[in-house]
C-alpha cells in the first residue's frame, strides 16, 4: 500500500515536471531563437559603437573584439571598407565578398551568422558557436535546477504532514488493543492537530466509562456475596427441608459464589496497569504443584518467570480444569525452555474445539456450541488470556494432528 506522504510528494514532483516539460516546449517554440538573436544583436551594435570611436586605437579594437566572443561565445572578425581582413578573434570565417558586404543574418556554411556595418564602412562579423542551443540549455538547466531543490524542500515538509497521522494512526491502534491511557501528541495547529486533540478527548471519556463500568461491577460482585453468605447459613439452620432440595440449593450456590469470584478476579485485571508485586517464580515447579491436584505430573524445563504466583497458580488451574471438564482431563502437561521465553502447554485427547468457536474461546462469558450448562460460566479462558496478557505474555489454541486441543501459554522469562 502507498503511503500517503509519498502520494502527496509524488503529485508534487509530478507538478514540477509538468512545469519543467511545458516551460521548455514554450521556450524553444516561441522565445529561445528570438531572444537569442536579440541579444546578439545587441551585443553587436554596442561593440559596432565602441569601435566606431575616434579613440579607438589597435589595441583597444583588439580588446573589444575579445571581449564581444567572450561574451557572446563566438568567432568575431572586422572587415576594412574594401572587404580586407582586419582583425579576427576566434577561428576565421571563410565569407565571399557579398556575405561580408551583407547586412544583418544570413546563413553561411558554418552556420548563422550576423553582419553589422560600422559608419566608416567597416564590417563586424559575428559568427556564435552554438549560442542559440547553449541559450535554451541554460534556461533548461535552470528551471531543472528549481524543479530539484523544490523536490528536495517538499519531501520532508510532506513526509512531517503524514508523520504525524502515523503517530496518529499508532495511538489509535494502541488505544484499541485495550491500553486505555493511550494518548498522542498535539503537534501543530492545523486539521491534523484538530483530529488528535479530538481521538484524545474521546479517548478519555471511554477510559473514564469503562474505569467506572469494571469499578461498578467489581463493587456489585463484591457486594453480592455477602446475601449469598446469609442464604448459605440461613439453609444450614432451616430443619425439616428436603435434603435433595437444600444439596441442589447448597450447589447452586457455590456456583454463583464461584462465578461472583471470576468476576471480581476479572474486573481486578482489568482495572491493574500490570503485576503489583512481581516475584521471580520457579513455573515448573509451580505447575507440579497444581496439577498434583489433578492427579497429573508436569515435565519440562525448569524456567524463571517473573510474575505474580497466585495470578500464575490461577492461569495453571484454568487451563486443568478446562481440560477436565471439556475433555476428560489434561493428557501433558509441560513447560518448556525458549529463547527469551517460557512455554506452558497444556494438551487434552477430547474432541477439540469447533471450527466455529476457535477465535472466540477467550471472550468472556463465551460458551462453545458443544458445551452443557454445567460447563461453567465462560470466565476461564478469559482469565487465563487476562493472566498472560498482565504478564506480558499470549496464550494460543491449536488443534492437535490426533485429536484434542492444545493451549500454549507463553511468558517472558527472568534474566538469567
Amino acid at each position: 500500500m502507498r503511503k500517503l506522504h509519498l502520494k502527496l510528494y509524488l503529485a508534487v514532483v509530478g507538478t514540477l515536471i509538468v512545469f519543467v516539460v511545458l516551460a521548455a516546449v514554450m521556450w524553444h517554440l516561441f522565445a529561445s531563437p528570438r531572444l537569442a538573436l536579440g541579444s546578439i544583436e545587441s551585443a553587436t551594435g554596442l561593440a559596432s559603437s565602441m569601435l566606431e570611436s575616434s579613440e579607438a586605437g589597435a589595441d583597444r579594437q583588439r580588446e573589444i573584439l575579445t571581449s564581444l566572443a567572450h561574451q557572446l561565445r563566438a568567432d568575431v572578425s572586422l572587415y576594412e571598407p574594401g572587404l580586407a581582413p582586419a582583425l579576427a578573434v576566434g577561428r576565421p570565417l571563410a565569407l565571399g565578398r557579398e556575405q561580408i558586404a551583407a547586412q544583418g543574418w544570413f546563413m553561411a556554411d558554418a552556420g548563422p551568422v550576423f553582419n553589422q556595418a560600422l559608419a566608416d564602412g567597416r564590417h563586424l562579423v559575428v559568427h556564435p558557436r552554438h549560442q542559440l542551443l547553449l541559450h535554451g540549455l541554460h534556461l533548461g538547466l535552470m528551471l531543472i535546477a528549481i524543479a530539484v531543490t523544490l523536490a528536495l524542500l517538499t519531501y520532508p515538509i510532506t513526509r512531517g504532514i503524514t508523520a504525524r497521522l502515523g503517530r496518529l494512526q499508532s495511538g489509535v491502534l494502541r488505544f484499541g488493543a485495550g491500553d486505555l491511557a493511550a494518548r498522542v501528541r498535539v503537534e501543530g495547529r492545523d486539521e491534523v492537530a484538530a483530529l488528535a486533540c479530538s481521538f484524545n478527548e474521546t479517548a478519555e471519556r471511554v477510559e473514564k466509562l469503562v474505569r467506572a463500568h469494571q469499578l461498578l461491577l467489581a463493587n456489585c460482585s463484591h457486594e453480592l456475596r455477602t446475601p449469598l453468605a446469609r442464604i448459605r447459613l440461613a439453609i444450614d439452620r432451616v430443619t425439616g427441608t428436603d435434603s435433595k432440595a437444600s444439596a441442589e440449593l447448597a450447589r447452586s450456590i457455590a456456583e454463583l459464589d464461584a462465578l461472583i469470584g471470576e468476576m471480581l478476579l476479572s474486573s481486578r485485571l482489568d482495572a491493574a496497569s500490570g503485576i503489583e508485586r512481581p516475584e521471580d517464580v520457579d513455573l515448573l515447579a509451580l505447575v507440579a504443584e497444581e496439577a498434583s491436584h489433578f492427579d497429573l505430573e508436569a515435565g519440562g524445563d525448569t524456567v524463571t518467570v517473573r510474575g505474580d504466583p497466585m495470578l500464575l497458580r490461577r492461569l495453571v488451574r484454568n487451563l486443568l480444569e478446562n481440560a477436565r471438564v471439556h475433555a476428560g482431563g489434561a493428557t501433558a502437561l509441560r513447560v518448556e525452555r525458549h529463547e527469551g521465553v517460557a512455554r506452558l502447554v497444556v494438551e487434552d485427547a477430547g474432541d477439540g474445539v469447533p471450527t466455529i468457536d476457535r477465535d472466540r474461546i477467550f471472550e468472556p462469558f463465551h460458551r462453545a456450541s458443544t458445551a452443557t450448562r454445567s460447563s461453567g460460566a465462560g470466565l476461564g479462558l478469559s482469565i487465563v488470556r487476562q493472566i498472560a496478557r498482565a504478564h506480558g505474555g499470549t496464550v494460543e489454541y491449536s488443534q492437535r494432528e490426533d485429536g484434542g486441543s492444545r493451549f500454549v501459554a507463553t511468558l517472558p522469562r527472568s534474566a538469567d
